[in-house]
């Protein structure tokens, strides 16, 4: 089960706090995904828990109510003499902050989606109408979660692309648990980004002393070669004697190994003689 799926699953466990949070859930299905058809109502969805959920939601007003699964597709039938969708259309009249949630809740339900925190953050709900979409970014905003509208394809889509907004979207819909698995994702990607940048600086500080020692090392066979290195100045020799014995030391274990010890600067300043020295051969 994808993570969009498992959240639409846990949102179908949310019955609301009120008797008009049906009415505003179920519209925020069918103004995301649902539309008469024939006398009944069509939904499009791949998630059985929402169409069972959905079905749930309707039987509470009262009548018989059929439905048929189809892939990505389902038909609600509903009673000729049925006043569900005049009931679903009344919640805003008297709509409390609970009725709000539960009207986002049944948008996602009807046409959201949300992708996996291990890949990416982004969360959208997709409609037809520009009405609607502006009605839930403004919705959202209320909640202090910031979302965006885009158009591609005839269709208009509200997303959310930060964390904890997602994370707060979830929340507020009654996903709890989804959102507390974004922020330990996001934890975990966190943890292991720092350690990675860790390890490439070492690696990369590593790779610097590699160098420079390597060069450090030639100038001193050059100078021995040449037989001239009696002719340097005994702190130098030293250093140089440092170096050879201790190749892969840090300039600053060099120092410290030296009698007396000496910075870090010092060795390199030292080193660094000795190269040009070399150089000048």
């Amino acid at each position: 089960m994808s993570f969009s799926s498992d959240i639409k699953e846990k949102l179908c466990r949310e019955s609301g706090r009120c008797p008009n949070c049906r009415n505003a859930c179920l519209s925020g299905v069918f103004e995301f995904a649902g539309r008469a058809d024939g006398g009944g109502i069509r939904f499009a969805t791949e998630n059985e828990y929402a169409a069972d959920h959905i079905a749930d939601m309707l039987r509470q007003y009262g009548g018989e109510v059929r439905y048929i699964k189809m892939v990505r597709d389902c038909r609600f039938f509903l009673d000729a003499d049925s006043e569900i969708m005049k009931a679903v259309s009344s919640w805003k009249m008297r709509a409390l902050s609970c009725c709000r949630r539960a009207y986002i809740r049944g948008a996602f339900l009807g046409g959201g989606s949300v992708s996996d925190p291990k890949s990416a953050y982004h969360m959208e709900f997709v409609t037809r109408g520009e009405a609607r979409a502006k009605e839930l970014a403004e919705l959202l905003s209320g909640f202090s979660v910031a979302a965006k509208i885009t158009r591609r394809k005839g269709l208009y889509t509200v997303y959310i692309k930060e964390c904890e907004a997602i994370a707060d979207a979830l929340a507020l819909m009654g996903a709890h648990g989804g959102g507390l698995e974004l922020f330990s994702v996001q934890v975990e990607r966190e943890l292991r980004n720092r350690i990675n940048r860790r390890v490439n600086c070492e690696t990369a500080n590593t790779d610097k002393t590699a160098r420079a020692a390597s060069k450090q090392l030639a100038a001193i066979r050059k100078i021995k070669d040449a037989g001239k290195w009696a002719s340097l100045p005994e702190t130098l020799r030293e250093a140089g004697t440092l170096r050879e014995d201790n190749p892969d030391m840090s300039l600053k274990e060099l120092g410290e190994t030296a009698n007396p010890p000496i910075g870090k600067s010092g060795v390199n300043h030292r080193l660094d003689r000795i190269i040009k020295f070399a150089e000048n051969l």
